[in-house]
């Protein structure tokens, strides 16, 4: 990867953070297409991971920084569960790192989506005291979180796929449907 591509996609990838700061729309934002995208198309591996958790971190910080409530949310073991699921997104992104395509943003954008959500509410089941920590318990989880599953679906979609074209025509690589 040249030192321009990048440039391109890091300052890419942290214009979608400030997005995700200025916004603040529950559960629709680029946060999964960032850690996917980072996979995905960064051919370093150290920078797969350290360029897209670092902006969220800063991004993080920074919602942190304006509201005491999300502080206490970066200070919580729910904080960990998101960026391990973030962590397994970027894996999924390298594993699919070779030749990137249409098919493989859109396929590995909905793959994202269910990886999130099936970690991070597996995560709420395993540390949140509502849960009772039985099968039952951990179906209740994934019940409670369906109805934000939609929402992160489209959005992992839908940035992944914008990442994708952007990059892609700012780089004026061929863009590849298969």
């Amino acid at each position: 990867m040249k030192k321009q591509d990048i440039i391109i996609l890091s300052v890419l990838l942290i214009a979608l953070v400030l997005v995700r700061v200025i916004f603040n729309i529950p559960n629709f934002n680029p946060v999964g297409a960032i850690a996917l995208m980072g996979g995905l198309l960064f051919g370093n591996k150290i920078l797969a991971y350290l360029i897209p958790l670092g902006a969220l971190f800063v991004g993080d910080i920074l919602m942190g920084l304006s509201s005491p409530m999300y502080m206490e949310y970066i200070l919580s073991p729910s904080f960990l569960m998101v960026y391990g699921s973030f962590a397994a997104i970027i894996t999924l992104g390298i594993l699919l790192n070779r030749k990137p395509s249409l098919s493989k943003v859109l396929g590995g954008s909905i793959l994202a989506a269910v990886l999130f959500f099936l970690i991070t509410n597996a995560g709420a089941w395993a540390t949140l005291p509502e849960y009772p920590k039985t099968l039952d318990g951990l179906a209740l989880s994934y019940k409670a979180g369906l109805p934000f599953f939609r929402s992160t679906l489209v959005s992992q979609v839908v940035f992944s796929l914008g990442i994708y074209l952007v990059y892609s025509l700012s780089t004026n690589r061929k863009l590849a449907l298969a």
